[in-house]
């Protein structure tokens, strides 16, 4: 039986997705209060980046959500779906719409390439 590393120290998908918003964040405060072009071409790749490892961490916690929610479903067949197909939309539009929305959404728009 293979073991997970992370295994009971509280660290879930959930929490990724926390630390890589509050990373993003900080690292766009810092964008907005470079002055510099040089270095600001340098904090726009670190928040570019960070964006795409956000991104990456939302589409894992949604394939997570889906699959338990498709174990829970076979377990108890007489259940409703419990919101399979919503997060499977939820799953498609972030895929869709990608990097740019994490961009708009945390006020860098002028990043979109």
């Amino acid at each position: 039986m293979a073991q997970w590393l992370g295994q009971f120290s509280g660290n879930t998908h959930a929490t990724k997705v926390q630390d890589a918003e509050a990373a993003l964040r900080h690292a766009v405060t810092v964008f907005h209060a470079t002055d510099s072009s040089e270095a600001r071409a340098n904090k726009a790749k670190a928040v570019r980046g960070l964006a795409t490892r956000l991104l990456s961490a939302r589409l894992r916690l949604l394939k997570a959500r889906i699959s338990a929610a498709e174990d829970h479903q076979l377990r108890h067949a007489g259940s409703p779906n419990g919101g399979i197909e919503s997060l499977r939309l939820r799953e498609a539009k972030m895929r869709v719409e990608g990097l740019n929305a994490v961009l708009v959404e945390f006020g860098v728009s002028d990043l979109i390439a």
